[in-house]
């Protein structure tokens, strides 16, 4: 049997005779060298091939992010056209705004029909891209079969796919973290004043995409403190400040600002708007989707932090498995296969979690004693930012750009492991039988709803519905209650007047849908007080979904229109999506 190194060899030889032959010794040659490498990109190419074209995914915060990059590249500011009075946008930071304005004045167009398959191509660039940078992070923890299992583990996870789909800012930011990590730790010896401007601009940049980012920042001060290279800490503290300062005094310009203060509806900037305000205003509730609990207290915050370690503890374990709620539904589902029945509870699941997570704090301790503490204040401070909010049921999204650097923690305490089984004779095999039996479990656990969103994408529920002569498109956890939206929508588009406004859950991708004005519906659990904050916009349609992502529109709008039969009538029904107009 002829060798690897043989067949090239061959190959090589007969370049002169055929150019393909030559090709194909490049490439074997290429991936011989780099196979790690192959082997990612392969994984990376994989995960993209059922969903390279279309569109990418502008609903939820990507419509904000589109929006705001049109206004930039028409020269109009940082603004949200959708909302009356176009208003100073003060949430997000500008950089991935800035990056879709960039495709749309290369493009020379701002319709998102043409510019978001583009913006679909440059995310499935940028994953490639992560993949890659991803192993580079690992071998510098881990031999090479095991980086490649921990950047398997992250690229395979359920959120970084999904998040890849979506016009968000944590698949670039993700991929910014990693860079950044590599050139921090980058031989200190050669150019250290290059090295530090460059840390300096990914860091920053990582801020600019994502408030977040601020971890970065952070954790490049607190690496030269620990390391106790006191002036180096002083100047990287200074250069940190800026950036952060730079966007606080942005915030503060708005927020002094008449057109803030004096908004175009009554509560277009009421502390639950949370793409109209900031942050900080946002997280003064005690829960920004339920403002009427009042604001935040020192005690509510208190028991904020103590409510929401178990979730935030327990998403540093579903950060490289999967939700304790799919685990569950997997195991009840496959008791019900085999058994007919639940014999063990889905509540049990927590347990593999928190496995997982006690995996990834060992392996975070052996990175510090290691003296990889850029890597641990990444993690730590990270978590300590999505501890402190409000919203557990996103912990996991929101640890996503964190995927390579929990992955390689929990390979690295599997490779501890393993490695000590070795020097017993006796233990050796029996400790490599359970580090293979974890690997092949917390794969198969994050395969399943992986897999999952594929076959949902892929059934008749994963299409969209778009007006007449435009063609579908394809996204994940869409459903029946999207469908029965966006008929709605394509109604209000055809049917309604050009000067309506919409209250919906989703108002700007309607907008970017139909040209037509949208709103979120006031979270003000008052009948009347709501029907009069309805009245200050005006809006001249609501829709009532039944999206299980949120339901505001339920909670708040529907009380509202019901207590008001004179002003308000149902004029289309869809599936239990209704719209309601002004009389």
């Amino acid at each position: 049997m002829t060798s690897l190194s043989e067949f090239v060899g061959l190959l090589a030889a007969g370049k002169r005779k055929s150019s393909l032959a030559y090709w194909l010794a490049i490439v074997a040659k290429t991936v011989t060298r780099h196979w790690g490498e192959a082997v990612v990109v392969a994984i990376a190419v994989l995960v993209w091939i059922p969903r390279f074209s279309g569109p990418i995914d502008l609903r939820y915060d990507g419509g904000v992010y589109y929006l705001l990059g049109t206004s930039l590249a028409q020269g109009h500011g940082y603004r949200i056209s959708s909302e009356p009075g176009s208003p100073l946008a003060l949430q997000y930071p500008p950089l991935l705004p800035a990056f879709v304005a960039l495709h749309q004045l290369v493009l020379g167009t701002t319709n998102s029909a043409i510019v978001a398959p583009w913006l679909r191509i440059s995310y499935a660039a940028m994953f490639i891209g992560f993949a890659v940078a991803s192993l580079v992070l690992a071998r510098r923890h881990l031999t090479l079969g095991f980086a490649i299992i921990a950047v398997a583990l992250c690229l395979l996870h359920f959120e970084t796919i999904f998040l890849s789909d979506l016009l968000f800012a944590e698949l670039p930011f993700a991929l910014v973290s990693v860079v950044f990590a590599l050139v921090v730790t980058a031989n200190p010896v050669r150019r250290p004043l290059l090295r530090e401007a460059i840390s300096f601009m990914l860091a920053s940049v990582g801020f600019l995409l994502r408030t977040a980012g601020a971890a970065l920042l952070a954790a490049w001060v607190l690496e030269a403190l620990i390391r106790r290279r006191w002036l180096l800490s002083v100047v990287r503290g200074t250069m940190a400040a800026v950036p952060i300062l730079g966007w606080q005094t942005y915030v503060a310009h708005v927020q002094a600002s008449d057109e803030y203060a004096h908004p175009s509806y009554n509560y277009q900037r009421a502390s639950y708007q949370y793409y109209n305000v900031s942050y900080t205003d946002n997280m003064r509730l005690i829960d920004p989707f339920h403002p009427e609990l009042g604001p935040l207290t020192a005690g509510a915050f208190a028991r904020r932090l103590v409510t929401n370690l178990p979730s935030v503890l327990a998403a540093l374990g579903e950060g490289i498995s999967a939700r304790e709620r799919d685990l569950a539904g997997l195991l009840i589902r496959t008791q019900h296969k085999l058994f007919h029945r639940a014999v063990v509870p889905g509540g049990v699941m927590f347990v593999p979690v928190f496995l997982l997570t006690a995996l990834v704090l060992a392996g975070v301790v052996m990175l510090g004693r290691g003296g990889s503490w850029l890597m641990v204040f990444i993690i730590g401070v990270s978590v300590m930012l999505v501890w402190i909010t409000p919203w557990p049921a996103q912990f996991t999204r929101y640890l996503m750009p964190l995927g390579p650097f929990l992955s390689i923690p929990v390979v690295l305490a599997l490779s501890k492991i393993e490695s000590l089984g070795r020097k017993w004779r006796a233990t050796a095999m029996p400790t490599r039988v359970v580090v293979a039996v974890v690997l092949v479990v917390t794969f198969t656990v994050e395969a399943y709803p992986s897999i999952k969103m594929f076959r949902f994408r892929a059934s008749t529920e994963g299409v969209t519905i778009e007006p007449p002569g435009k063609a579908p498109s394809r996204f994940f956890a869409h459903d029946s209650y999207w469908q029965a939206w966006e008929r709605s929508v394509n109604w209000l588009g055809q049917q309604g007047s050009p000067k309506a406004i919409v209250a919906s859950s989703a108002p700007h991708w309607l907008y970017l849908r139909t040209g037509l004005r949208a709103v979120l519906p006031p979270m003000d659990p008052d009948p009347a007080s709501a029907k009069r904050l309805l009245e200050t916009v005006p809006v001249s349609y609501v829709i009532i979904d039944q999206l299980e992502f949120l339901d505001i529109s339920r909670r708040y709008a529907l009380p509202a229109i019901e207590n008001d039969p004179a002003g308000w009538h149902l004029v289309k029904n869809f599936d239990h999506t209704k719209v309601y107009g002004r009389w």
